[in-house]
């Protein structure tokens, strides 16, 4: 049988300390280590509007260069005004976001439409989390699910496409009578 020598054991050494705060930490934490998910707001400087430098306008259009697509920097609802969005964002059915696109296309002259999957994609960005937008081009995303004009090809009729503006992802299954915001596009 093995015995320990407790002689000069105590509570306060060094290597009792350390192996209770590692199992403290363990304990707190998990065994898992979790990559730290950075907000935009971290990963991205403050006014850095990265390729859209130079592509925004005070009337809160923002030109992607990559696509040609304009984009309005507010949700749906707000007005750009003194470069910050005010106002509410409007949570519309799919249906409602659609014909919403079409009246606002009609009143202001200018053809605006939701985007499509492939566009959304296109200003996601990969090293952001809620939202996964850079906030300096696009002002007060929230952090929801954003109708896309896609048709769903995969299930029924009665789905449509979203993007998740926390992390980029995007659903064909979500109900087309569900109430969400959505952003507003335009061809060049």
């Amino acid at each position: 049988m093995h015995t320990f020598d407790l002689e000069g054991w105590s509570p306060c050494s060094p290597r009792v300390f350390h192996a209770c705060f590692i199992i403290a930490a363990m304990l707190v934490v998990g065994c898992d280590i979790h990559k730290v998910e950075l907000k935009c707001e971290d990963a991205i400087e403050a006014y850095d509007k990265q390729r859209f430098e130079g592509y925004t306008d005070e009337l809160g259009s923002a030109v992607d260069p990559l696509t040609g697509i304009t984009w309005y920097r507010c949700p749906a609802g707000k007005h750009f005004v003194n470069y910050v969005c005010k106002g509410e964002a409007l949570r519309l059915s799919w249906d409602e976001a659609v014909a919403f696109g079409k009246e606002f296309s009609d009143k202001s002259g200018v053809s605006w439409r939701l985007p499509t999957r492939k566009e959304m994609k296109s200003i996601i960005e990969p090293n952001c989390i809620a939202p996964a937008l850079n906030p300096n081009v696009f002002k007060d995303a929230e952090v929801a699910n954003h109708w896309l004009s896609d048709p769903n090809t995969l299930h029924q009729d009665q789905f449509r496409c979203a993007l998740n503006s926390y992390s980029g992802n995007i659903s064909c299954r979500q109900a087309r009578i569900i109430k969400q915001p959505f952003m507003l596009v335009r061809d060049r």
